[in-house]
């Protein structure tokens, strides 16, 4: 039987400026979405505070492979608990080198390198430059939308 051992490059993130001490969350195929929100937005909204008393303004989502539909969900579902959220998105490839161990000693194993995609999505609540690529403004809510979404509902046709 094979051995499988795999393991991706480590990039910087891909927004430049970033400080060293941002929260990132490191989405994979496997996470479950409801204990990295849970984790998120306990630090942004102020129920947890850093060390220095203070809730965090930042975070960085990344995600690559199957992980990456995932880290969009979570961060669609976090800009709508934390209202006032600024985004960069960036995309880009990450680079997995797949080794394959021989069972029998002495024989020669198999090494692949294949390139998966990323993404990056930086949210602050400090106001990010407009020009800067893949950066989207908060979403704005307005009174309106949200009572007329609690008062009708779907129409329901049958057959």
């Amino acid at each position: 039987m094979w051995h499988y051992n795999g393991t991706a490059d480590s990039i910087p993130y891909p927004i430049p400026g970033l400080a060293a001490d941002i929260l990132h969350m490191r989405v994979k195929g496997g996470s479950k979405i409801r204990s990295l929100l849970q984790f998120a937005a306990a630090r942004m909204q102020g129920e947890v505070r850093n060390p220095n008393g203070m809730s965090l303004r930042q975070v960085v989502f990344t995600g690559s492979g199957r992980g990456v539909t995932k880290t969009i969900t979570c961060v669609e579902i976090l800009k709508r608990k934390v209202e006032g959220l600024h985004q960069v998105s960036k995309l880009y490839y990450n680079t997995v080198k797949e080794v394959w161990k021989s069972p029998q000693p002495g024989a020669p194993g198999i090494t692949m390198e294949r390139r998966v995609p990323a993404i990056c999505i930086y949210l602050s609540k400090d106001p990010l430059d407009p020009q800067e690529p893949g950066y989207q403004p908060p979403q704005i809510t307005s009174t309106l939308t949200a009572r007329y979404q609690t008062t009708h509902r779907p129409l329901i046709y049958r057959i």
